[in-house]
């Protein structure tokens, strides 16, 4: 309403002095020494309505200019057709690098940028490695297996994973023995050894809604669904290992939070929605306890906070997640630590930790003994250190497109065609190289090499020391 006032008020005064100036001009024109003179205009530039501006530093951070080692071009993941295989298309293992460019996947030195092998045609740009061994999948969606170091094939399987739908979850889960295909809802069991299809299975309720989670532990397979209804939450359900029968399910359970001595531990998704969070300031995390087996509940835990303030609240609740024992859990406005081994009814928490900023950002993790939570908006990160609690950030100079944290080393993939490589520890700057792309995927990391994804080319960089 205030943009339109204004508009309509500048109209009124841009009249009013057109009028003046034809007034001016009827009355008569100026002469000197019998020379007509017109009187010079005026141009004035229109202001804007509005004008914002996304601010950031506005000097560049003086760090020293690391050229990279080599570069290799491929395949632009902005043009591949499918997104589903975003963020798979190129993987570091071994000191080698592997990524797709003509459609056919190759493998790279990554120390010298050399190409060492190339395989196929037509493949979709999806790489996962294990033990010695590639696997991904031809243009018509069957898994193939390569030997990482040769390129040589050890086998094409016969059976095609494709569904008509650009919807569904599609990963591939390999082990020592067996290789899962997940599409969606169906889960694939492939012999790791000879790619033949050993079982398929489908949930039904999950409707081609499934997760990209997908555990093996036991003899026993643990998927998690998107079931919907009234309200929409996960499913926990376990699969034999050997025959893909399905063993038992428990609709509201998220994926295992830990499995240990024959149990599985996992956060109860589906109470939070029964609950009037806005009124009440009440709030708890219920992790249930099942048999791995059986799915018989053994268990189940509480872990209980109030929030603070006056209604009406916010959800006050987040990310959490086990580490070495210890289990963190986002509470509102501050994360608690419990030893989660050692569990008591109506315990408290060993420590509590303050929350930074605001509640946009969330907690996803530990690394170098800060707790790091993300911005959901700006997917920036920022720390906490366990030590004293005390807030950090890892900040550049210019938006962020792409972070990857290893150890020490924090790579930040900018919006200005330029990566930072941060220390973790101090948060300072260590060096820059210039990409030249505006958007970034994972950087990788491999033999003492970063490989930076840009734009239809990888760059392979040097680690310095102070990052290693």
């Amino acid at each position: 309403m205030l943009r339109i006032e204004m508009k309509r008020w500048s109209k009124h005064l841009k009249g009013q002095i057109r009028r003046l100036i034809i007034a001016s001009i009827a009355v008569g024109l100026l002469t000197v020494h019998g020379v007509l003179a017109v009187p010079p205009s005026q141009v004035n530039a229109e202001a804007a309505d509005i004008s914002l501006r996304n601010w950031y530093p506005s000097s560049v951070f003086k760090v020293p200019e690391v050229k990279p080692s080599w570069t290799v071009k491929v395949d632009n993941y902005l043009d591949m057709d499918d997104e589903n295989y975003l963020g798979r298309q190129a993987i570091a293992e071994d000191g080698k690098v592997f990524a797709f460019t003509g459609k056919k996947l190759i493998a790279i030195d990554a120390s010298t940028g050399k190409r060492l092998w190339s395989y196929g045609k037509d493949l979709k740009p999806y790489v996962v490695f294990h033990n010695g061994v590639i696997y991904g999948l031809s243009g018509d969606q069957m898994p193939y297996a390569l030997n990482a170091k040769t390129g040589k094939l050890k086998w094409q399987s016969n059976t095609s994973i494709y569904m008509d739908t650009r919807l569904r979850t599609e990963v591939l889960v390999p082990t020592v023995d067996t290789l899962y295909a997940i599409k969606g809802s169906s889960t694939f069991a492939f012999d790791a050894a000879t790619g033949k299809l050993r079982w398929k299975t489908n949930e039904p309720s999950g409707e081609g809604h499934g997760t990209d989670y997908l555990q093996e532990a036991d003899g026993v397979i643990l998927r998690t669904f998107y079931i919907q209804g009234a309200l929409t939450t996960l499913q926990l359900t376990a699969y034999d290992k050997q025959t893909g029968k399905k063993l038992w399910d428990h609709f509201g359970q998220g994926e295992a939070l830990q499995i240990k001595n024959g149990l599985v531990y996992s956060v109860d998704h589906y109470s939070p929605l029964l609950t009037d969070y806005q009124s009440l300031p009440d709030r708890k995390v219920i992790v249930n306890v099942y048999n791995l087996k059986t799915g018989v509940k053994k268990s189940s835990r509480d872990y209980s906070w109030k929030m603070s303030g006056e209604p009406p609240y916010e959800y006050g609740g987040g990310g959490l997640f086990i580490n070495q024992g210890k289990l963190y859990m986002d509470q509102g406005n501050k994360v608690a630590e419990y030893n989660f081994d050692t569990y008591k009814k109506g315990e408290v928490p060993l420590r509590t930790f303050p929350r930074p900023y605001g509640g946009d950002w969330e907690l996803i993790g530990l690394v170098q003994e800060r707790l790091i939570f993300k911005d959901i908006m700006t997917r920036e990160l920022a720390g906490i250190k366990l030590a004293n609690g005390e807030q950090i950030d890892w900040r550049g100079d210019a938006p962020v497109a792409q972070i990857d944290v290893y150890g020490k080393g924090l790579y930040r993939a900018q919006r200005n065609g330029t990566l930072l490589g941060i220390n973790m520890l101090t948060t300072l700057p260590v060096f820059r190289v210039t990409t030249g792309a505006d958007l970034h995927e994972s950087t990788l990391k491999t033999n003492g090499m970063i490989i930076i994804q840009a734009e239809g080319k990888l760059l392979g960089v040097k680690v310095p020391a102070l990052l290693k």
